[in-house]
């Protein structure tokens, strides 16, 4: 005997019209909505703000790095509204055409935004690239071994993501002809980005949400390129060049591992991969738990095994599959609906971001 039953958190199901979408997105970009959709408002006037304050300062100062770093400010832009619509659309009641929800749009938002992290990652590594080599020619003369290997090294490594960076040393190439005001700008956009980077996660946190987590860390991307625009200014009005792509190759590193870390995450909800072990043991210990006490208030004798538990993230949220032996094959529909609300009860106490239990009973 198999029989299968599902309980969530809202059976009710009904398709909404465009007015009732176009309410929800305008809630969420007027401010009226939950923490996520506030925090990710904050970041975008954060983001306009910064962008018109280094392009101006960039302009006046004469500093290509600030102007460059202004342009990746205004791209974290599109990152905040996709996070937005993103975040805004996973958290729509399910309905007949999604019937799991539209947690998976949150997931989708989490493979976009690690990709513009990954991008500006690249761009400030290959932009370090160039400005190593340019440094190193200078220093190297016409023979000797470092003029030999910079011969069989590429004379740049282009790519379109690179281009935001792309004259930033040629203009700060002379000491005299930088503000070092400049560098005043760099470190009130590193505070910003960072004080947003700690509020975002704190948020993504708190609502296990991976797109709001993959828009922290853009935050914190932004930072280390403003970090990196930072080096340029005082390098280059020290005589210092060299500290703009070391500091460079270092933050490019830690912004790939980083994207890459949300990308894989991201994936790995959108193929459906499980969400690993600790759950799954986790839900496993404590339904055992339950069979081997005599204290219950519940009836848990007709459950002979916790057969298999399966699960998969849609989001914030996690869906379960339990398949369980039942003692007695003989139970009426009745009270297999009674185990299964047992059985959800316990494990949605116990697991909040659980957004439905799907139990298959099989018979002894």
């Amino acid at each position: 005997m198999a029989c299968s039953h599902s309980t969530g958190a809202d059976h009710h199901s009904h398709s909404h019209g465009s007015g009732e979408e176009q309410a929800a997105l305008l809630g969420a970009l007027t401010g009226q909505g939950d923490k996520g959709s506030v925090v990710t408002l904050i970041g975008l006037g954060a983001n306009i703000g910064l962008t018109a304050t280094k392009g101006i300062a960039g302009y006046y100062l004469s500093s290509a790095s600030l102007i460059a770093d202004a342009g990746h400010s205004l791209s974290d832009l599109v990152g905040d509204f996709i996070t937005l619509f993103c975040w805004t659309w996973s958290k729509r009641p399910k309905d007949r055409d999604y019937p799991f929800g539209y947690g998976k749009y949150e997931s989708m938002g989490s493979l976009i935004v690690a990709f513009f992290v990954i991008s500006g990652g690249l761009g400030i590594g290959f932009h370090s690239y160039s400005l190593l080599l340019t440094a190193l020619r200078a220093q190297a003369g016409q023979s000797g071994p470092l003029s030999f290997l910079l011969s069989w090294l590429p004379a740049s490594l282009w790519l379109p993501l690179a281009h935001d960076h792309s004259h930033d040393t040629e203009h700060e190439s002379h000491g005299s002809s930088v503000d070092l005001r400049a560098a005043y700008f760099a470190l009130l956009s590193i505070g910003v980005k960072e004080w947003l980077y700690r509020m975002t996660y704190r948020v993504g946190k708190a609502e296990d949400s991976n797109v709001l987590l993959a828009n922290a860390l853009h935050h914190r991307s932004d930072a280390f390129s403003s970090f990196v625009a930072l080096l340029a200014i005082i390098g280059s009005w020290f005589g210092f060049t060299i500290l703009d792509p070391l500091g460079g190759f270092f933050v490019c590193t830690m912004i790939l591992s980083s994207g890459w870390d949300i990308g894989r995450r991201a994936f790995s909800e959108l193929v459906d991969r499980s969400p690993g072990s600790e759950l799954e043991n986790d839900i496993r210990n404590l339904l055992t738990t339950q069979l081997e006490r005599k204290d219950n208030l519940m009836d848990w004798s007709a459950l002979k095994e916790l057969k298999q538990i399966r699960s998969l993230r849609s989001g914030s949220k996690t869906i379960v599959f339990l398949e369980v032996r039942m003692a007695d094959p003989k139970l009426s529909l009745r009270e297999l609906v009674v185990i299964e609300v047992m059985l959800t009860k316990t494990i949605k106490k116990e697991k909040k971001n659980v957004e439905e239990v799907l139990v298959t009973f099989r018979a002894s």
